[in-house]
């Protein structure tokens, strides 16, 4: 079977000039994604990051809140990445941020903001646990396996290659009679 693919790169820049809106006020991407569905096209968004977003706590906070807005909105299987690994210095810290936890993010925001944000701070930290789909994928552009690492789990996101014939090969030796 010969199939053809390709991968089509829709840059939404999110954090620049309140182009966040694309996805959360204006129904335009989300009636671009429908008409790309119903053409059979396998649809996934995928939301980068800056690592320089881990730096602080409220700031990383802030990109998952942005991510889970475009999660919500979109309806389309999802891929957050934290780009731009190669600039972070402390790679210790990074784990702390992929598949972040609750209470490690709480304890940090309480720590970095007045006491009268407390009940704010767990609230946006429960509606990030709520839902439990907030977590990284780290893209370092300098590591090809870092970004074949990328590209398999967008495959896997949108099952890639699922409908593919099984090709099946016989290894026992015929036998000549």
């Amino acid at each position: 079977m010969n199939f053809w693919s390709f991968i089509c790169v829709l840059p939404c820049t999110m954090m620049e000039y309140g182009q966040i809106e694309l996805f959360s006020h204006v129904p335009m991407l989300r009636n671009f994604v429908d008409h790309l569905k119903r053409k059979n096209f396998n649809v996934c968004a995928v939301y980068l990051l800056d690592s320089q977003f881990i730096t602080d706590v409220t700031k990383f906070i802030s990109g998952c809140m942005a991510s889970l807005s475009a999660m919500v909105q979109l309806e389309l299987p999802h891929v957050n990445i934290l780009s731009k690994m190669d600039l972070v210095t402390d790679k210790r810290e990074i784990e702390n941020y992929l598949n972040p936890e609750s209470h490690v993010l709480l304890s940090e925001l309480n720590k970095r903001m007045a006491p009268q944000f407390a009940k704010l701070n767990k609230a946006l930290i429960e509606l990030v646990d709520e839902y439990s789909m907030v977590s990284f994928v780290p893209l370092d552009l300098r590591k090809q396996s870092s970004i074949r690492y990328v590209l398999n789990q967008i495959d896997n996101c949108i099952q890639f290659g699922e409908d593919a014939d099984v090709k099946v090969k016989d290894f026992d030796p015929r036998e000549d009679d």
